[in-house]
């Protein structure tokens, strides 16, 4: 109960808990409590999931509990995941009593020493008086600075204790209280406004650290002028249908984006990492480029490229803080890079994103532009990952931060369904699509039935093309197509779709359709778009297309592939 109260305390109203031996008592106060819903998921790996998903469509610490053991190891997956991808989550586990840890006991793990690679912190909790600090500093931990993952592991003997808490104790965080990055500083970000009227090619490289800062990033380009392209978690943070939109950059990225990097003379790099899928070979990435690099997280500053301006801070104040000097100096009315952007349109126009139509055939492109129309643009999208996550980012237009939910850091398949789940449950009344493979959907089809029993507005849309589509893509440019297990059908019979996903989602309850001509889609789209609750589209995909543009793991620009897929390699 004192557990509850802390996280009532913490303004925490939704909670994704999955029970166990040793998380029993934390159950039982969840149901006295007024305040807090738990959304029982079917597999903690899910929780888990839905948890990442809430943090990152809303913001706020997406919270799971597991027990011990098992329960436990079940959230590895996607405490490393938000721990590379910086999103808020505090996770608690139940363990066995503290007298019996280290015995090997039914259902122990050491989950601290387990998981400390991968959160940002973890306890083990090993007195009831602790339980109110413990509690208030992991949400502090989880929330403030660089985001991460904070896990909390608490011995069944200590859920079972009387005591009585004491609300206000204080945080002991000196240290990192003390290493929080301060305001940005005037003199440095006049440096970066004189970079910036200096240069003649700028280019705004944009990541997952500017998710708060939406309003001030639109603000700063209107003033500049200056042509923006995103990493694949910043998706969104700059709308996608603006003309000075660049979209993707990096492996999969477009033409034009990684045209702009490779030519251009000044990097605005903000909240961003230098990640191998963006840069590909370091040597030869932005190497005409001052580069001016702004991060919350030290660590990230010249870890895998040297900035020539850094500014360890928050990207928002710094934003702000450069919007104001272009406003008061007038700076901002000489600034003109019309020359450099029209340079960039004739790329636009010559390398647009592209696909080719065989007949009746759907190319998934095509089913992702129908979905972006039919929505406006304005869903929330999730996705698995492989070749569908590339195609959703490459093909839906994002139109604001926290839309675009994706494992981008640890890739981890079966992300989509219960991240749309823990989104829909955040974010009450919007359409929430959950575009996914057929390998990534069946590795936690399970949670049909959470977003079924609750009736959430989760559509999931199933490129399934019965393979395992990105390893296919690479067999057939690295491995002379030889196929090694990435066929996901049933071998004994190829000409039928293998398993059969309306007949699963029957069993569930979620009505579902499947299309195999592309005449029939849009209507399918409609139809899956009008159904309320949830729905389940499976839309049958040629498994030789490819995700293009490419550029080679390890290559540099002048190594992009633009053309050839399945049926000409």
């Amino acid at each position: 109960d004192v557990l509850v109260e802390v996280l009532e305390r913490q303004g925490v109203t939704d909670v994704f808990a999955y029970p166990g031996g040793a998380s029993m008592e934390i159950h039982q106060a969840l149901t006295r409590s007024p305040v807090i819903d738990n959304h029982l998921l079917r597999h903690g790996q899910g929780e888990s999931f839905a948890a990442s998903g809430y943090a990152r469509s809303t913001g706020k610490a997406g919270v799971c509990v597991a027990t011990s053991g098992p329960g436990a190891t079940n959230l590895v997956s996607a405490l490393a995941d938000a721990l590379l991808d910086s999103v808020p989550m505090v996770a608690i586990t139940g363990q066995v009593p503290r007298r019996m840890i280290g015995t090997e006991a039914f259902q122990e793990t050491p989950i601290v020493e387990v998981t400390r690679s991968i959160t940002k912190h973890n306890y083990l909790v090993l007195d009831v008086d602790d339980i109110p600090r413990i509690i208030k500093e992991a949400f502090f931990l989880a929330t403030s600075g660089r985001p991460g993952p904070v896990l909390v592991d608490i011995p069944k003997d200590i859920q079972q204790q009387l005591a009585v808490p004491v609300w206000d104790t204080p945080m002991r965080l000196p240290g990192y209280t003390s290493r929080l990055p301060k305001q940005p500083e005037d003199n440095q970000l006049d440096q970066i406004i004189r970079l910036v009227s200096e240069s003649k090619r700028p280019v705004l490289y944009v990541g997952g650290g500017c998710a708060n800062s939406g309003a001030e990033l639109k603000r700063f380009v209107e003033l500049t002028g200056i042509p923006v392209t995103t990493t694949l978690m910043g998706l969104g943070n700059f709308p996608c249908d603006e003309p000075l939109c660049l979209r993707l950059l990096g492996m999969h990225g477009t033409v034009y984006a990684n045209y702009a990097v490779d030519k251009a003379d000044l990097l605005l790099a903000f909240g961003v990492r230098f990640d191998d899928r963006v840069t590909g070979k370091l040597e030869a990435f932005a190497s005409r480029s001052k580069i001016v690099h702004i991060d919350i997280d030290p660590a990230e500053i010249g870890k895998n490229k040297q900035p020539h301006v850094s500014i360890c801070a928050d990207v928002k104040p710094a934003l702000q803080g450069m919007n104001q000097i272009l406003e008061s100096s007038g700076v901002h009315k000489k600034l003109d890079f019309s020359s450099w952007r029209a340079e960039l349109d004739e790329q636009k126009k010559t390398y647009p994103l592209s696909y080719k139509t065989f007949g009746e055939e759907i190319p998934p492109q095509y089913a992702i532009q129908v979905l972006d129309e039919l929505t406006n643009g304005e869903a929330i999208i999730s996705t698995g990952v492989g070749q569908h996550q590339m195609w959703a980012a490459q093909y839906y237009n994002y139109k604001r931060p926290r839309q675009w939910l994706s494992s981008s850091g640890l890739g981890a398949m079966g992300f989509g369904l219960p991240a749309a789940a823990g989104a829909a449950v955040g974010n009450p009344g919007v359409t929430v699509v959950d575009i996914n493979g057929d390998g990534s959907f069946l590795m936690n089809i399970q949670e049909l039935a959470m977003i079924k029993v609750e009736n959430l507005p989760v559509k999931t849309m199933v490129l399934n093309n019965q393979h395992l589509g990105m390893v296919v893509q690479w067999e057939d440019r690295f491995y002379k197509a030889n196929r090694a297990h990435t066929y996901l059908g049933n071998p004994a019979n190829e000409e039928q779709i293998y398993p059969d996903f309306v007949k699963i989602a029957e069993g569930f309850g979620v009505p579902a359709a499947r299309v195999t001509r592309r005449s029939e889609v849009r209507e399918a789209v409609r139809i899956m778009l009008d159904t309320p609750g949830p729905y389940l589209l499976d839309v049958i995909v040629p498994h030789q297309e490819h995700v293009l543009p490419m550029i080679p793991s390890g290559g540099a620009f002048k190594d992009m592939i633009t053309d050839g897929d399945g049926r000409t390699l």
